[in-house]
């Protein structure tokens, strides 16, 4: 009797190892994915941000459907440029794509 209940706690242990791997692994694989929701109604949004000091990034903004280079610091944000749409969307789409192994 002490064996068959040694072997369904271990048994049961294994079950919730392996579960628990499987989604540690398909949350690595999902990690950066970019989801389209048809449910996403917001008309500006953050593609990216890249920190080049303490208090100053360069941030690549969506407002409706034109990209914009932003430069944000100590209060400040100024325009830097209009970005070309095909351009982010190419970079978007290799960028949520699985990078290949060499």
């Amino acid at each position: 009797m002490a064996a068959h209940a040694l072997g369904s706690y271990v048994l049961g242990l294994l079950t919730i190892a392996l579960l628990l791997t499987g989604l540690y692994a398909g949350g690595r694989a999902l990690k950066g994915a970019r989801f389209l929701s048809p449910f996403d109604k917001r008309l500006v949004t953050i593609v990216e941000t890249a920190f080049l000091a303490q208090n100053t990034v360069l941030q690549i903004v969506k407002i409706g459907v034109r990209y914009y280079a932003l430069a944000c610091g100590s209060g400040r944000v100024t325009l830097l440029c209009e970005l070309p749409v095909p351009e982010i969307t190419a970079q978007l789409d290799a960028k949520a794509l699985p990078a290949k192994s060499r």
